[in-house]
């Protein structure tokens, strides 16, 4: 029997983390053995979780491990990813990864320069329905493809109950960036590298939102044009809303990331829909989604696992999480150039005659 991985949790107050160690600990081939975060308190109560050892230093996090799994605040976790690379050691790395995507590819190169594992905690693209939607495209079922729109979302109420993560702008960068950035990763997993990105954002006055409170990207993506809308202040629970929608010239393809639902329509008024549970049944969605989201975690971790032991590469490598990032940071850079207004902007020289 293979003697499981030892993991050392570099950070662990990002929101995710406890979903990621419960991966970790429900897999028999890996063991958390180490924990280290600048909140002793928070690494403490960690560690005791996952009978493991809370030490007071990266150093001794690193001692007698096999990998790492940094999971902690978006500014500590470049020099986290830094340390495990140094220790020469695999490396899985919570989203954003970092506050810019210079310093992400900088950790991308490094691991590649070493060798080494790396992998992005991009959770979304493990959800059946995403996977159906690659498939869909591979197999050449939509026809040629002109157009495809992305909607994500940060529910009003996280303002409330997760204040002091998203409104913390020594640490989130944008919420476009925080969240819509599974969304990012999304396009780019199923369609390829954007180019042409132009960008709107509204960001009110008295939000607590360190960026913008919503979004609209447009690009080009091959021959399609492709959007992602993103609000900070959605009234749906987290998820629900996710989705994207392919249009091509033989069929559509509607998805929804959790729970995992697709309708694809080949030219009926009635589309063939395959969904895990009845869409107004409001417990069992509930119950699918919880499912699901463990489900998502458990396949993410299993894939870095897999990398680590040679038996398949990493999905979405850190280096490939660094792109996602430029395309974000593309996107907010378009949102302060100047756009057209219709008022003073005439449509026709005869208009301008008027």
């Amino acid at each position: 029997m293979t003697i499981p991985l030892r993991l050392a949790f570099l950070g662990v107050t990002h929101p995710h983390a406890a979903a990621w160690a419960d991966a970790a600990r429900t897999d028999p081939r890996t063991t958390i053995a180490t924990v280290h975060d600048a909140d002793s308190d928070a690494g403490r109560t960690f560690a005791a979780r996952y009978d493991a050892d809370a030490v007071a230093s990266v150093t001794d996090a690193l001692r007698a491990v096999d990998a790492v799994v940094v999971d902690g605040r978006n500014d500590e976790a470049v020099g986290y990813a830094h340390a495990a690379i140094d220790a020469g050691l695999p490396v899985f790395v919570e989203k954003t990864g970092a506050r810019t995507a210079a310093d992400l590819a900088e950790v991308g190169a490094r691991a590649r320069e070493a060798g080494l594992v790396s992998q992005m905690g991009y959770f979304a693209r493990y959800s059946d329905s995403v996977e159906r939607a690659a498939r869909t495209l591979a197999d050449g079922t939509l026809g040629e493809l002109y157009l495809a729109r992305f909607h994500s979302a940060i529910p009003h109420q996280a303002w409330r109950t997760m204040a002091h993560w998203f409104a913390d702008g020594t640490n989130v960068v944008t919420p476009f960036m925080e969240a819509g950035c599974h969304m990012v990763d999304v396009v780019r997993h199923l369609l390829g590298e954007p180019s042409d990105i132009r960008a709107t954002r509204v960001r009110r006055p008295g939000t607590p939102s360190p960026g913008e409170d919503a979004l609209a990207a447009t690009m080009r993506i091959g021959g399609a044009v492709v959007t992602i809308d993103f609000t900070a202040h959605e009234a749906d629970p987290w998820n629900t809303g996710w989705g994207g929608e392919l249009f091509g010239d033989t069929a559509t393809l509607r998805f929804h990331v959790t729970p995992a639902r697709t309708a694809l329509g080949t030219g009926t008024h009635v589309p063939e829909v395959v969904s895990p549970v009845a869409t107004d049944d409001a417990d069992a969605i509930a119950a699918c989604m919880a499912a699901e989201n463990v489900e998502l975690m458990r396949r993410g971790m299993a894939a870095f696992i897999d990398a680590v032991h040679g038996t398949a590469p990493s999905p979405v490598d850190v280096a490939d999480g660094a792109r996602t990032l430029a395309v974000i940071e593309a996107a907010l850079a378009s949102c302060d150039l100047p756009g057209t207004d219709p008022a003073v902007h005439p449509t026709s020289a005869s208009a301008a005659a008027r």
